[in-house]
């Protein structure tokens, strides 16, 4: 059990440090593509710190642990909301800019809410899964209708880079992916593992552990976001990756295996997230803001779900 654990925590370890590489190069990747910062921020950001909750759940779906696959992607999303964000808004609030940002959050509100009635039938399938698609292609096209206005009524800085650099930057993307590829499956194996060994089910690893772990580089994005005085950014970075894990992370997941849905999924877990969605959403459509009081809210939701499965299965 000792080398399990070790595996686990190294698992861990290439996933947040390839996604650390992996976040760099693709903000090098978009910087060389002459986008303004908000926008690289707002989307490829948001892009980059999901690859690792992708890489996870599609993994675990092809290796038929599709409760760990919708495990990790809900608990994401419940531990970006209320810990990332709520602690992040709790030290420091964070006022929301402009349409762009708000119409996203009813996106997420919406996406959250269709991926809720498609899985009152205990099952993500095909069909479902191709909703979700469907879902991604539509968030994709409005940012890249953003990106194109944004990019045509500003002006930006050409940013020029050697050959030698624009290698190494492919180099350090390479490198960063492989680091989550090789950490997600040490992540799985060895998380099924303790899951078996200390009696809860491989759900409930990945709501916690592994979600924690593969959300990861958005905490480390909303520190840094914080610590140079931009906390507002991190807002943007959620809820595009809120709405990247319901899309793309159980759209791909569940149209390469059908992922089986729990009732802890649909009367515990899925609820919380959405209450959390709509705290957020609401705070940034209806407000502007969120401020100490709701990121104090959506941190003590988060504290008490995870008390709560405590003592579900302890």
């Amino acid at each position: 059990m000792f080398l399990t654990i070790i595996l686990f925590s190294l698992g861990l370890v290439l996933i947040v440090k390839g996604g650390d590489l992996f976040i760099d190069s693709s903000i090098n990747v978009a910087k060389i593509s002459n986008l303004p910062e908000i926008l690289i921020g707002a989307t490829i950001v948001s892009l980059a710190t999901t690859a690792p909750e992708a890489i996870v759940s599609i993994t675990a779906s092809l290796r038929n642990y599709t409760q760990m696959s919708v495990g990790n992607s809900i608990g994401s999303i419940v531990c970006n909301t209320g810990l990332i964000l709520g602690v992040s808004n709790f030290i420091k609030p964070s006022k929301v800019k402009g349409k762009f940002t708000k119409l996203k959050s009813l996106m997420l509100i919406v996406f959250f809410a269709i991926f809720f009635i498609i899985s009152n039938d205990r099952m993500i399938n095909h069909s479902d899964a191709m909703i979700l698609l469907v879902l991604l292609s539509i968030y994709i096209l409005f940012d890249l209708l953003v990106i194109n206005y944004k990019k045509s009524s500003s002006i930006n800085n050409e940013v020029t880079y050697m050959k030698k650099d624009l290698i190494k930057i492919l180099f350090l993307f390479l490198i960063g992916i492989t680091g989550i590829f090789i950490g997600s499956n040490l992540l799985i194996s060895n998380g099924i593992i303790i899951a078996k060994f200390i009696g809860v089910p491989e759900a409930v690893i990945s709501l916690t552990f592994i979600a924690l772990g593969t959300s990861l580089p958005e905490l480390t994005t909303a520190l840094t976001a914080l610590r140079k005085g931009h906390s507002s950014l991190s807002v943007g970075n959620i809820i595009g990756a809120n709405i990247l894990n319901i899309s793309l992370v159980l759209g791909a997941a569940g149209f390469l295996n059908p992922l089986e849905i729990t009732n802890q999924n649909i009367y515990l877990d899925f609820p919380v997230a959405f209450i959390m969605i709509l705290i957020l959403g609401l705070s940034c459509i209806l407000k502007g803001r969120i401020n100490k009081i709701i990121g104090f809210l959506l941190f003590a939701i988060y504290i008490s779900y995870l008390i709560f499965l405590y003592y579900l299965y302890f």
